[in-house]
């Protein structure tokens, strides 16, 4: 991974090695996260944790908007999760469904904290304190501009 971020010399190709390589991290993370923990996917945890944070009312809609994708996928992520007991369905007005967190994900959650913590002292153990805060500072800048890449997809679409 170090010598694909080595490559090039000028700022369009360092910025092409850096857009490769969020799909990467996110592959390798995926799969690394998937072997610290066997009982549900990366992607069924991420669902469980932006459930955690999301303020209520907590629909499919309004999850998909934290987790960066569509209200389908969340809806079929969360289906493998009721079918296991780690969530709940609730209807609510206007046809929304609305997700629960059951007590045995909070369980399950809380005896995977240890190996999550561990996971990312191991993730962050290269960067000082001010690293950290400067990469997210940066990470927000460019979920800032991601929104101009959806706005403008959203342009295109209409061409």
């Amino acid at each position: 991974m170090k010598e694909f971020l080595s490559y090039g010399t000028d700022i369009i190709q360092k910025e092409q090695a850096l857009f490769a390589s969020f799909f990467v991290l996110q592959n390798r993370l995926q799969i690394a996260g998937e072997k610290v923990q066997k009982r549900i996917s990366m992607r069924q945890w991420h669902l469980l944790a932006m459930t955690q944070v999301c303020t209520p009312p907590r629909t499919l809609t309004s999850i998909g908007k934290l987790m960066g994708c569509s209200r389908q996928n969340v809806k079929s992520l969360a289906t493998t999760l009721e079918k296991n007991g780690f969530i709940k369905f609730v209807y609510g007005a206007n046809n929304s469904v609305l997700i629960e967190i059951t007590d045995k994900a909070n369980e399950y959650l809380f005896c995977m904290a240890e190996r999550q913590n561990e996971v990312l002292n191991k993730l962050f153990s290269n960067l000082t304190d001010k690293e950290v805060e400067k990469y997210f500072d940066l990470q927000n800048k460019l979920l800032d501009g991601l929104e101009k890449v959806e706005e403008y997809a959203n342009y295109c679409k209409g061409v």
